[in-house]
């Protein structure tokens, strides 16, 4: 009968504190916690104003730009919870894009001749932010958070046939940021996520990300 309640009260222990730490791992509100993040975005506020804006280079006068290519922007973060809903972070993103570069010669005596291939121009995009988010309503392992990214970006651009164009590469530091209007991350400790927002992250991220 001893043996009896002895390896009883072992097992009601072993279930407890299994159910605790299960509890632990799986309550969104445990605190204070950390997430690592890996997430992909597109398009970016970087690719849009880069080979696809108007302004790029400004001797480009009656230029333009084809045969268009964009990686997205690839980044990992880690977030710091202060409190069960608010966290600070940090994060790193690369992306790439590349375009041919045209550009039409100015005639004073009639129709301009057609666009005649300048070089084709690559940019890499290397930024670093720190953030901070906000969960603002959680129902079991569903939450919904918004943030907020500031940081800066090195743009380090290279250009193929440079010599023929005359045309002069153009690297740049410059301020960076991303507003989260809605992130949708389903999962206790290991989660997926998707957002909208606007900024270096892209319209549209979606990841992956474990909270310990």
């Amino acid at each position: 009968m001893k043996r009896i309640i002895v390896f009883t009260a072992a097992l009601l222990t072993i279930s407890t504190v299994s159910h605790a730490q299960m509890n632990r791992v799986r309550d969104v509100d445990y605190f204070p916690r950390s997430e690592v993040y890996l997430q992909y975005g597109a398009p970016s506020v970087i690719e849009l104003t880069t080979l696809l804006s108007p302004s790029f280079h400004d001797e480009l006068t009656n230029g333009d730009t084809r045969n268009h290519k964009f990686s997205g922007i690839a980044g990992i973060g880690y977030n710091f919870f202060v409190h069960p809903r608010v966290s600070i972070g940090i994060d790193f993103g690369y992306g790439y894009s590349s375009a041919d570069i045209y550009l039409t010669e100015d005639s004073e005596f009639g129709p301009a001749g057609a666009p005649q291939f300048a070089c084709r121009a690559t940019i890499m995009n290397y930024s670093g932010h720190i953030s901070g988010s906000f969960i603002y309503w959680q129902h079991g392992a569903m939450e919904c958070s918004g943030a907020l990214y500031l940081g800066a970006s090195w743009q380090d651009e290279s250009m193929v046939d440079v010599a023929r164009s005359g045309i002069e590469p153009n690297d740049r530091l410059h301020f960076s940021y991303h507003i989260t209007a809605i992130k949708f991350r389903y999962g206790d400790m290991l989660g997926g996520f998707a957002e909208l927002g606007f900024g270096y992250r892209g319209l549209v991220n979606l990841g992956l990300s474990i909270k310990i």
